[in-house]
This record gives C-alpha cells, structure tokens and sequence, in this order.
C-alpha cells in the first residue's frame, strides 16, 4: 500500500475543499457528504495545515492556498466579461493575505469601515456566495496568475502569496 503523499490533502479532504471553494457552508457541505459538521470542520483544519495556513487564517486564504498548490480545481466563473480594476484587486490580494479586517484595509489601502462594503460589492460583481468562492472565481479568471506576471514596477498589485 502506498504512502499517502504529506504535501497533498487526502480525498476525503480534497471532497470537504472543493466544496470551500465553491462558496458551500461546513451546514451544506455536511449535508451534501452526509458527514457530521465536526466531521467537515476536521478535514478543514487538517487541510489548512497541509497547504500552509496559519491557525487563525480565513476560508479566503485557505481557498487561495488550495488553488495555488492546485490541491482542488477552482470553480467556474458564473459569468463572463468579469474585469477587476487595480483597486479590485488589492482587495482581492488582501482577502487572500490577511484575515483580520484592520491588516486587509492596509494592504488594500482602503479605509476599514470600506472592507465589507468593498468586499460585498466584488461578491455581487461576481455572483460569488462569500469570500472564499470570490477567491475560486479570482482564480478561474487567473487574476492572481496575471497580477504576478503583468503588474509594472511601482504597480500598487500585491505579489502572490505563498501562505
């Protein structure tokens, strides 16, 4: 029997995961599985570990850390023709940095009482269910891919994380 592989989440995760990206609730996507919420919430955290995620960090980030190490396929776009501006995007490079509110309004270098508004704006604009989807949709139009090839130098784009 082969050895599970320590870089990659196992399928029971990769399941739970590719559910966070589309935007699924631990409700839904317990539901969906028929598993125990406790149950999703595990594979969650082990999964987060896996990939790079500090404890504390947001569904964005975790979303972002799957999708960079390509541990699950981001969604598909629930509309096309969807372009981000500059400003757009440093949110989106926030989301996917920081979790709490006051290091996302400095990195995107808007106002703190904006974020949510902001942020809801991006989720309307792409029809993504929260953050966490936003991120997938980001990552099926290549916005993070393209923000770290293309930006020029002194370009106010956030290079991509690591996590």
């Amino acid at each position: 029997m082969a050895t599970p592989d320590p870089s990659h989440i196992s399928k029971a995760q990769q399941l739970v995961a590719s559910r966070v990206v589309k935007g699924h609730s631990n409700a839904s996507i317990s539901a969906k599985l028929q598993r125990s919420e406790s149950t999703v919430r595990s594979h969650i955290q082990k999964g987060s570990k896996i990939v790079g995620c500090a404890s504390g960090s947001s569904r964005a980030m975790y979303a972002h850390a799957l999708l960079t190490r390509k541990q699950v396929a981001p969604p598909s776009t629930p509309r096309t023709g969807i372009h981000f501006t500059a400003r757009e995007e440093r949110l989106l490079h926030a989301l996917v940095t920081h979790s709490r509110i006051d290091d996302i309004a400095r990195a995107a270098g808007i106002h703190r009482d904006d974020v949510r508004l902001e942020t809801d704006a991006l989720r309307c604009k792409t029809r993504a269910l929260n953050n966490a989807h936003l991120v997938g949709i980001a990552h099926s139009l290549k916005i993070f891919e393209r923000a770290a090839h293309e930006a020029p130098e002194g370009a106010p784009h956030a290079s991509v994380p690591g996590l």
